[in-house]
């Protein structure tokens, strides 16, 4: 059994009840785990695995690859959802993130970059301009992150 925080980047309902996730894990990197019956009004894992929140998970890795077998809500993001603008920067580094790291690759880096954006979002407002602003250094960081080149940058303000 394996035990870590990490980032609800993608889910995609599976068959009646379950649910598939991609999460960024501060230690094992991006994995792809299974919820069974999450979706039911029962599950106990139901509301701990939102979609862009930190939480902390247990798995447990099988033939079927990981199955999520316990979870916790760390940081749901309230400020970060009450306005559509940071909504959407979360959604975008979400997807960034979910594009560019393939599973079984940790990388302190990039969940440092990927828990930084988020608390950063999560905590001030931003304007259209500096929206731009912020997306475009995200990306440019984590590039550099993932050796495709240098920034410059470094911090996510």
């Amino acid at each position: 059994m394996y035990a870590t925080e990490g980032i609800v980047l993608k889910k995609l309902a599976v068959g009646e009840a379950d649910t598939l996730y991609r999460i960024y894990t501060e230690d094992y990197g991006m994995i792809r785990a299974l919820a069974q019956g999450v979706r039911k009004e029962e599950a106990k894992l139901r509301g701990h695995l939102e979609l862009l929140s930190r939480s902390r998970i247990r798995f447990v890795v099988g033939r079927g690859g990981e199955k999520l077998i316990a979870a916790s809500l760390v940081r749901f993001g309230e400020r970060l959802r009450s306005h559509e603008t940071t909504l959407s920067l979360a959604a975008a580094v979400a997807g960034a993130v979910d594009a560019e790291c393939f599973p079984g690759q940790r990388d302190d880096g990039v969940w440092h970059l990927l828990s930084e954006a988020f608390t950063a979002l999560d905590r001030e407002d931003f304007s259209e301009e500096r929206s731009a602003d912020f997306l475009a250094d995200f990306h440019s960081r984590l590039q550099e992150r993932l050796g495709y080149g240098a920034s410059g940058k470094e911090e996510i303000v």
